[in-house]
């Protein structure tokens, strides 16, 4: 974590905040957008077809195909939807905010970001650092959270006239977790203030231990615990399918065609890939999904420069790649994975592109305007420890939740906290978990 806050414009916080529930109707609108979302998937898909095209097969088969009965899949009979959705934002020079990544799987950090500035507000508190004002605000990001997946299970208890005690939240878990300690906070206090109980599996431990009852959809767990709500903390990344690969994609399968509510479900998981947000920020797209014009403004004015590479390129695409052929730095290069440590920058684009046969070949990546961040001077606590000191730049998340109940109301739609993520200039990558950046909080000016 970095000791002490990193300063952060008011209005441009108070900006992100403003869009959260927005982007959420968007996520939300993609997910149920069928035709869209293949058309947008469907050249990365071939290209990626053991996870991207294993995943938009499956909401396929799931959500959208004719099964030839009049038995529809239990996935389409759920109808409960549920979405703890991070946007990432990064300072660029005079424009503000800009969006550099929207994740809708696996969001961490609620927990240990509200630590941090808890910690942060403290300090500044302590040694009479700054005015009050610029305090770090507060975080609620581990209540919120923890309130939208008590309120998911309490409606399917209700729905499904559970008996009382019978009933858990799933976290499906990585094999080996390293951040198991913000996963804890988050389930901690599900149960401290909820009295929801919850468990913890990995995908290769769910065909072991989960059951569906394929006359009701039901899940259970261990035969006796009733699964309300499954909540992936892993299956956005090819590794974790890679031990015991056909019952890790069976156990997927089988959690997302049950009458549980998924967090996310399918369509929710693929509307948070890199080609879905490069679409999203294509001139008029964003008016498919949001009816309210002003609306739809204020979500694109924080997009940021996106272009296709591979198939779907356009005349805008192609431009953009021949300028990043000319000067890569400007630019980074994304495929379609979460998690950190996938990017390319800088002469790796150039050498990528190259090895690809040109853009052309690159269907399963898109390329992204490079931001120029503003620098600040920070301390960088590691393992107890100032691991460094100099300038640093930092990435804005904010948290925000939906959930929409099994009769179609929306039920929760707002912003749900933030976290700050800190990390020395000339560092490409961002993630905390795969140790790039650190965690910190805003001191709002």
């Amino acid at each position: 974590f970095s000791l002490l806050p990193q300063s952060f414009p008011k209005s441009e916080f108070d900006r992100a905040v403003s869009v959260a529930s927005s982007m959420n109707k968007v996520v939300d609108a993609i997910s149920r957008d069928h035709e869209w979302l293949k058309a947008t998937l469907g050249t990365a898909a071939e290209r990626d077809a053991d996870f991207t095209g294993k995943l938009l097969d499956m909401y396929e088969q799931l959500y959208v195909k004719d099964t030839g009965s009049d038995q529809l899949p239990w996935a389409r009979r759920s109808g409960s939807r549920l979405g703890i959705i991070r946007s990432d934002y990064m300072l660029d020079g005079d424009s503000g905010i800009k969006q550099i990544e929207l994740n809708t799987i696996a969001s961490s950090f609620a927990g240990l970001s509200a630590g941090v500035a808890k910690l942060h507000r403290f300090l500044m508190g302590r040694f009479g650092l700054g005015e009050e004002g610029q305090h770090p605000p507060e975080n609620p990001a581990l209540e919120n959270l923890a309130k939208a997946i008590a309120l998911s299970h309490k409606d399917y208890t209700k729905r499904h006239r559970c008996e009382e005690g019978s009933t858990v939240v799933l976290f499906i878990v990585q094999e080996g977790e390293t951040n198991t300690g913000d996963q804890k906070m988050l389930e901690h206090r599900i149960f401290e203030e909820h009295g929801v109980a919850v468990e913890r599996r990995s995908l290769q431990q769910v065909s072991e231990c989960v059951t569906r009852d394929n006359e009701t959809g039901r899940l259970y767990l261990d035969g006796e615990s009733e699964v309300t709500t499954v909540y992936f903390r892993a299956g956005y990344a090819p590794s974790d399918y890679e031990v015991a690969t056909e019952r890790a994609w069976a156990a997927r399968r089988m959690l997302e065609d049950s009458v549980a509510t998924k967090c996310p479900n399918l369509g929710y998981h693929l509307a948070g890939t890199k080609k879905v947000q490069q679409e999203l920020a294509r001139d008029g797209v964003i008016d498919r999904f949001l009816d309210n014009a002003e609306e739809a403004r204020s979500v694109s004015s924080a997009f940021t420069g996106l272009w296709a590479l591979g198939g779907d390129m356009n005349e805008s695409d192609k431009r953009a790649a021949e300028a990043a052929i000319e000067d890569p730095h400007k630019f980074v290069m994304k495929p379609q994975r979460e998690g950190g440590g996938y990017n390319y920058f800088g002469d790796d684009i150039r050498a990528k592109m190259a090895k690809a046969g040109g853009p052309q070949g690159l269907d399963e990546f898109i390329l992204m305007q490079r931001l120029e961040a503003p620098t600040q001077s920070a301390d960088l606590v590691r393992k107890g420890r100032v691991e460094g000191s100099g300038e640093c730049i930092s990435e804005l998340g904010i948290f925000a939740c939906i959930y929409i109940s099994g009769d179609g109301k929306v039920a929760i739609n707002d912003y749900a906290g933030y976290l700050l993520r800190t990390k020395f200039v000339g560092v490409d990558e961002g993630g905390v978990a795969s140790g790039f950046a650190t965690l910190s909080s805003v001191s709002l000016t």
